[in-house]
């Protein structure tokens, strides 16, 4: 088993040999894909709201320097400059260290690693922040409306997200890792991506965290993923994201039948 620190936390190697809450979720979506990318086959594209998410919680966790370095893309090749759209992580960063109460809440131990056995299974996670008395995890977002989900309608975007199984998840890591006898309270830093920048500060409860390990059925779906990972079982195929429609092969012609309206 590989020891992780930041430098390997996100390596093809860790997320082979360990679980983590982003891979449970991209399983979920789809086991097809979610294994090619543990495998190397395919690469995710970092989309520009992904990036500015990522320049967001770099200057937080004091590795914006590093960042930018890396990503010389965020810059105007013809200016020198910022693009507008990283212009405008800083401005959530700027909305953020305005208000003195949700910055009291970024305190601690910053990106902290932590590994636990849970479930019959290794499992590794990277908490933005945490001092001991609570787990607090920054995100931006495009806004705090509801979000259209084709399986269950309208949703929060908490839930859409799977924010409250991500606190639950980090919750159960902490606590083996660090034999509490409790497990810490889980926050939500939000900000959003709109023109003027809003902020939440949110404490998902523990009822609602406990709900959301049975909701995305984790205890259920596990052993399934652990086979898949370890090429005992094929997994499925969504057929509809972009690495289904990618790998997709046709083996005979399909029958039209009109949709209905």
């Amino acid at each position: 088993m590989i020891e992780l620190n930041r430098q390997i936390y996100h390596s093809r190697r860790a997320n082979a040999d360990y679980f983590s809450v982003s891979q449970f979720k991209a399983f979920e979506r789809c086991e097809a894909c979610a294994l090619a990318e543990i495998r190397g086959e395919y690469v995710r594209e970092e989309t520009t709201a992904l990036m500015v998410g990522s320049y967001v919680d770099a200057y937080f966790s004091g590795d914006l320097d590093n960042f930018m370095d890396a990503h010389p893309e965020v810059f105007n090749k013809r200016t020198g400059e910022l693009k507008a759209e990283y212009k405008r992580a800083e401005l959530m960063i700027d909305r953020i260290l305005s208000d003195s109460v949700m910055l009291s809440y970024l305190e601690g131990d910053t990106q902290q690693i932590r590994t636990a056995e849970w479930l019959g299974y290794p499992w590794k996670i990277m908490m933005d922040f945490c001092d001991g008395k609570r787990i607090v995890d920054l995100k931006t977002v495009k806004d705090f409306g509801t979000v259209w989900d084709p399986a269950y309608g309208k949703r929060d975007w908490i839930a859409y997200w799977g924010y409250d199984l991500q606190g639950a998840v980090y919750q159960r890591i902490e606590q083996i890792s660090s034999g509490r006898p409790e497990p810490l309270p889980f926050y939500l830093a939000a900000v959003t991506k709109e023109p003027v920048p809003d902020i939440k500060l949110i404490h998902i409860p523990q009822h609602n965290l406990d709900a959301a390990l049975k909701v995305h059925g984790v205890e259920a779906k596990i052993d399934r993923y652990a086979l898949i990972k370890d090429g005992i079982i094929e997994p499925s195929r969504c057929g509809t994201c972009d690495y289904c429609k990618m790998t997709k092969q046709i083996t005979e012609p399909e029958e039209y039948e009109p949709e209905e309206a």
